[in-house]
């Protein structure tokens, strides 16, 4: 496959760039996902799709009121089909809210900071994010002035992932979806100027 051919970029800026998006071919990997973990017993009372739609209303709501926010959503597909996604979300006071718990000497300057939130792949091409993401995606994200990306996680099989791609600079407890369960998470830094 070529990635680079292969992968889609929808820049969002205004309240009238989410319009265009057509969710359920873009989402794709998302609610596969959610598909796998019923199928598989595996679910952990924490439904990726539903916090990824509440996520995009909030942000549309942010641009609503006006926040200065830059959205880039990157999407991979192979026969038109989207095989993997993600979202890299920046913004002066989007940044300062979602860095707040972490100490200041972690990052740069929060202009050059991102969030990178919403990585799924489908199950037959995991193993290709690692290379998707610093082949593709973070030169992209450097000739944007990006420096520095950050990811909050309580997925217990992506956390090695993010290791690996940088160091753990926070944590944070999450509350399952029925409200029952805590759910123990970690913020990564990831240097992608390396």
């Amino acid at each position: 496959m070529n990635m680079e051919n292969n992968t889609k970029k929808i820049c969002i800026r205004t309240i009238n760039d989410f319009e265009s998006i057509d969710y359920d071919k873009l989402m794709y990997p998302v609610i596969r996902y959610g598909e796998e973990k019923l199928k598989n017993n595996m679910y952990d009372d924490w439904d990726e799709y539903k916090h990824t739609r509440k996520m995009i209303n909030q942000l549309q709501q942010n641009l609503k009121e006006r926040e200065d926010l830059k959205i880039n959503i990157y999407f991979l597909e192979e026969d038109n089909l989207v095989i993997g996604i993600c979202f890299f979300i920046q913004g002066k006071s989007y940044m300062k809210k979602f860095l707040e718990k972490i100490e200041h000497s972690y990052y740069t300057r929060i202009d050059n900071c991102a969030q990178l939130t919403c990585f799924h792949i489908l199950k037959e091409y995991r193993g290709i994010g690692t290379k998707w993401l610093k082949n593709i995606i973070f030169p992209d994200l450097i000739k944007n002035n990006i420096k520095e990306v950050y990811v909050k996680s309580s997925h217990n099989k992506a956390l090695n992932f993010y290791q690996k791609l940088g160091q753990k600079v926070g944590q944070y407890i999450g509350i399952s979806d029925n409200e029952l369960y805590q759910r123990l998470g970690y913020i990564y830094r990831i240097n992608i100027n390396n």
